[in-house]
């Protein structure tokens, strides 16, 4: 496995937690980056930006003439659907108004509940949204959408073995679902089964095709695909996975990054600069901005490159919701460029405290290395480690922690995974 240098990949397979089951029209399964249910309402695949905008406005409309749970439920979801498409952070406040006006009015839907829970692990509060999903499996033990989302929380908050057991549960009543074996892909990459991992992920995205699944849903299991293939050092292969994303959903922003990533990664700079811009117009990601500014520093346009990183430190300045949003790649940002170190370390503490799972142990111990905390940024990597995530990044942290604390030969065996 290839040590990534460059581009970090901050969030890279967590997309695949983003999506959620439903076992009928009135359970949605669908998340911030890319619904994948098993059965999904018409609402929630909104065919063009123009035609969200229209149902919207119908909504909003609707819910100035009369009070109704039924409408609120349903904006909610569209602008959760915007939220996702184009990353405006204030269509996830205006989705979590609509949604607790609905509860208000109806504080048993279980499918208001299941839109909330899912507006819960968008924005990244995962605790919320685990507890949401047990509310619901209180009352519907059955539930599947809530099932599948206390799963995907848990594995974002590092409690690996209920998420094992709420994905095997899924696989066992859904064998052949897209979207459940996705899930057991994310679940086999972090437990160090880079094969297995690939071929549920090569299984899913077939299923998904057998089930009718298009535009940027079925460009996200190219795009997990291209993210394994990305990790076991095959660029090229990633690259043109990400071309295929591209190829069913042109504007599908996390392919155009990934492209980027890849054809970075070949060293084919002018590729990956032009893919950025096209991420970055349509969702500004730090970590895209971030990556766009080390490929201009690459290629000596430091004007441009002192751009990309101005914008990464006004984004790191904005909202609360913007903050937990991206605070790892903030933090990444931070100890990759070696500016506010300090900093850093206060958010992958923080981070680590909401979300302690495998990256949230890296990112704390990378941060430790970097403000001089050898000793306990040793501690934090070998936690990161701990389930044998194959992840080129977390062993390249490892390698130069273990060198700092002394130990020779794990340095030398991390760097030369």
């Amino acid at each position: 496995m290839k040590i990534r240098v460059f581009a970090l990949c901050l969030a890279s397979i967590i997309v695949a937690l983003a999506t959620y089951v439903g076992s009928a029209p009135s359970s949605v399964g669908s998340e911030a980056r890319v619904p994948m249910s098993l059965s999904a309402e018409a609402i929630q695949t909104a065919a063009s930006a123009a035609e969200l905008a229209r149902l919207i406005g119908v909504f909003e409309a609707r819910v100035k003439e009369h009070t109704d749970a039924l409408d609120y439920l349903f904006l909610g979801k569209l602008y959760l659907q915007r939220a996702r498409s184009t990353g405006d952070l204030g269509s996830y406040t205006q989705a979590g108004a609509a949604l607790e006006r609905s509860l208000a009015l109806y504080p048993s839907d279980p499918d208001a509940l299941a839109a909330l829970a899912r507006l819960r692990y968008a924005t990244h509060d995962f605790a919320a949204a685990a507890r949401v999903a047990k509310t619901i499996l209180a009352a519907d033990p059955a539930d599947i959408t809530a099932r599948a989302i206390l799963g995907d929380a848990s594995l974002e908050l590092g409690d690996y073995g209920t998420a094992s057991d709420t994905f095997s549960g899924l696989a066992t009543r859904f064998p052949s679902a897209a979207a459940v074996n996705a899930r057991l892909a994310r679940l086999a990459f972090l437990r160090g089964d880079d094969d297995l991992a690939r071929d549920l992920a090569d299984r899913a995205q077939n299923e998904a095709r057998d089930e009718g699944t298009f535009g940027v849903d079925l460009a996200w299991y190219a795009h997990l695909r291209a993210q394994l293939s990305f990790d076991r050092g095959d660029y090229e292969a990633a690259r043109n996975e990400e071309g295929e994303a591209l190829a069913v959903a042109p504007d599908y922003y996390v392919a155009e990054a990934g492209f980027a990533r890849g054809a970075a990664a070949l060293g084919r700079i002018d590729d990956a600069i032009a893919h950025y811009e096209r991420a970055i117009a349509i969702v500004p990601q730090p970590e895209y901005l971030a990556a766009l500014g080390d490929l201009y520093t690459f290629r000596g346009d430091t004007t441009r490159a002192a751009r990309a990183y101005d914008t990464v430190e006004v984004s790191a300045s904005l909202a609360t919701l913007g903050q937990r949003l991206y605070d790892r790649q903030f933090a990444l940002f931070y100890l990759e460029h070696e500016r506010s170190l300090d900093r850093a370390l206060t958010i992958a503490e923080a981070s680590l405290a909401q979300r302690p799972d495998a990256y949230g142990y890296d990112i704390y111990a990378w941060a430790l290395y970097k403000t001089g905390h050898y000793t306990e940024a040793v501690v934090a990597s070998q936690r990161a480690l701990a389930m044998g995530t194959r992840d080129a990044r977390l062993h390249y942290h490892a390698g130069f922690i273990a060198l700092a604390g002394g130990d020779l030969d794990r340095a030398r065996s991390e760097l030369g995974r």
